[in-house]
């Protein structure tokens, strides 16, 4: 059974298409798509095999995508950009567009091309997305403290979050996933050039965070060289994706710095889904435990 079947028999109602991004053509490709897509869209399934996605895309929002991805190794990809898009519009045969929820998740590749499922939720997946939007919004508005220096949520905010977020996805059957990323080298750094310019270089990794993440994750300040990530409504596989290609993203991003044009920084990453409290403790543990001159690592906790 392929993915898409496969994923319509355990969400029955949702509309599926799984698609490769071809860097090299600078384009995305319906490779499979179940029945409610079809319908969604007034096509066959045969009929929208191999078509290029713009062909079902609204304008503007194929115009948003383009100028988001680069179409590059280690650029923001479609999954990294899709949750940016305030009003994802898809496009009917007859031409009309209207407006679909979707959620972009990478998928196992078949070959050396990226590859990608994009869901149209049914109504209860709707409710069940604008539920977590609503439950983020109400209660970091009451509990938000920004640290000063960076302008990121403190620690006190991220440790509330996450006991918070724990409790809820327990309670409603959703995913998350948490993380700790370690600036490496911060100490040398932090000897070398100073507490100013270390928190320039904290801030520059959090914009490398934000810019890869979709608008409702959250990226928050822990200490003076770790950050907490909050990855909303994300599995395991997805996550681990995610979190990989930031560190190399991280990696291969020259900036201006220490007096050097092209210094680039990297970082190492912990993360498990966010089942408990104890979740943050634990990658900060796994992240203290790295030797001070290891960089570039990938934990992954509870696999």
């Amino acid at each position: 059974m392929n993915e898409a079947s496969a994923e319509a028999a355990n969400r029955q109602g949702d509309g599926i298409l799984i698609l490769t991004q071809e860097d090299a053509r600078k384009q995305w490709y319906i490779r499979d798509i179940n029945e409610n897509a079809a319908i969604l869209l007034g096509y066959t399934r045969e009929e929208l095999k191999d078509m290029p996605l713009d062909s079902v895309l609204g304008k503007r929002t194929a115009d948003s995508l383009r100028d988001m991805v680069e179409f590059e190794p280690g650029a923001p990809d479609l999954q990294d950009v899709s949750g940016k898009i305030r009003e994802f519009r898809m496009k009917h045969r007859l031409g009309d567009e209207f407006v679909a929820p979707i959620r972009v998740t990478r998928i196992n590749a078949r070959d050396t091309n990226a590859w990608f499922q994009l869901v149209m939720p049914n109504e209860r997946d709707q409710r069940a997305q604008q539920q977590i939007r609503d439950f983020l919004k109400l209660n970091l508005e009451g509990r938000l403290v920004i640290d000063p220096t960076t302008g990121l949520p403190d620690r006190a905010t991220a440790t509330t979050f996450n006991e918070l977020l724990g409790s809820y996805l327990s309670t409603n059957q959703s995913e998350a996933a948490f993380a700790v990323l370690r600036i490496d080298r911060h100490q040398k750094s932090l000897e070398r050039y100073g507490k100013d310019a270390c928190v320039q270089l904290m801030k520059h990794v959090a914009n490398c965070c934000r810019s890869a993440f979709r608008a409702d994750d959250v990226v928050c300040m822990l200490d003076d060289h770790t950050l907490g990530l909050f990855l909303l409504d994300l599995p395991r596989e997805s996550s681990r994706v995610v979190l990989n290609r930031l560190r190399w993203l991280i990696r291969s991003h020259r900036i201006d710095f220490g007096h050097k044009a092209d210094f680039s920084v990297t970082v190492s990453i912990a993360f498990d889904m966010l089942t408990s409290s104890a979740v943050l403790e634990n990658c900060e543990k796994s992240v203290a435990a790295l030797d001070q001159d290891d960089r570039n690592s990938l934990i992954e906790l509870g696999a």
